[in-house]
């Protein structure tokens, strides 16, 4: 398990715990669970660099979540970076749509090999060799998820909490600083739009710029357990797994961890909605 930065503390790592309550809450089932699956072109794990011999604006991977959402990879510079953008998408029997960028036709009856051809928004169609992975399992989980609310609370000297609508990563860390924890100055204006987790242990953070950072998870019951890259942010929040729970049509998502090198302890909890 590696370390998540207080930026990540206000992203994702932290909404995967919370107290028990009642989990017989039921879900309509996504409304695009029979399209869904990961699409890779590249041998990447989400969040990690690909080949330095791909070439800048190869497409590495696409997600299609179970509610209708995407987020692709593609390398943006020399060293194999990769970075994910994501939006919705449509489906017409085998061309998915994806808003913003272009359409993707392939056959998605099954996992294993597909000729994929892209045809960008202003471009000319471009076939390329690719894997289809369909979902290995289904659970009320897999879906994306509006972030309704967020809860923080911190146990240092004092204990403080602090209600937030949605998730704005500033406004979080502004709180910090402003009750005597550090937190970087430099933590960008950005909010945490929505949250998918994919039948293919995929998890994906939409911001609202359309950009999103990506991870592994697996569940096992209601416990999630995960990895994240490592970012240099120099104020970490040290966890290894979380809890998910649902009450009232909500899905509660928080976990308790400590701040590394530090007396401090926390958690953040999460209120989430369906977006489908």
């Amino acid at each position: 398990m590696k370390k998540i930065s207080l930026a990540l503390v206000v992203l994702l790592p932290l909404l995967f715990a919370c107290q028990p309550v009642n989990d017989d809450t039921d879900f309509k089932d996504p409304a695009f669970l029979q399209y869904c699956g990961r699409l890779t072109t590249k041998s990447v794990l989400p969040g990690t660099k690909a080949s330095t011999s791909a070439p800048v604006g190869t497409i590495t991977s696409i997600e299609l979540t179970e509610s209708g959402f995407y987020a692709m990879g593609t390398v943006v510079d020399e060293a194999g970076t990769v970075t994910y953008r994501t939006g919705r998408y449509g489906v017409e029997g085998n061309v998915y749509t994806l808003y913003g960028v272009g359409t993707l036709h392939f056959n998605n009856s099954a996992s294993g090999s597909v000729s994929l051809i892209f045809t960008p928004m202003y471009g000319e169609p471009q076939q390329l060799p690719a894997d289809f992975l369909r979902p290995k399992s289904t659970n009320k989980a897999f879906r994306t998820w509006n972030v309704e609310k967020t809860r923080i609370t911190v146990k240092g000297f004092t204990v403080v909490s602090a209600d937030f609508n949605g998730c704005n990563l500033a406004e979080i860390a502004e709180f910090l600083r402003n009750n005597g924890n550090k937190a970087p100055e430099d933590v960008p204006n950005l909010s945490v739009c929505n949250i998918s987790l994919t039948g293919t242990d995929t998890m994906i953070v939409g911001y609202n710029d359309n950009s999103a950072l990506l991870n592994e998870f697996s569940l096992n019951g209601n416990v999630l357990t995960y990895t994240w890259e490592e970012r240099p942010m120099g104020f970490t929040f040290i966890t290894e797994e979380a809890v998910i729970t649902y009450q009232d049509g909500k899905c509660l998502l928080s976990i308790d961890g400590w701040i590394e090198n530090s007396t401090t302890s926390g958690s953040v909890t999460f209120v989430l909605s369906p977006t489908d």
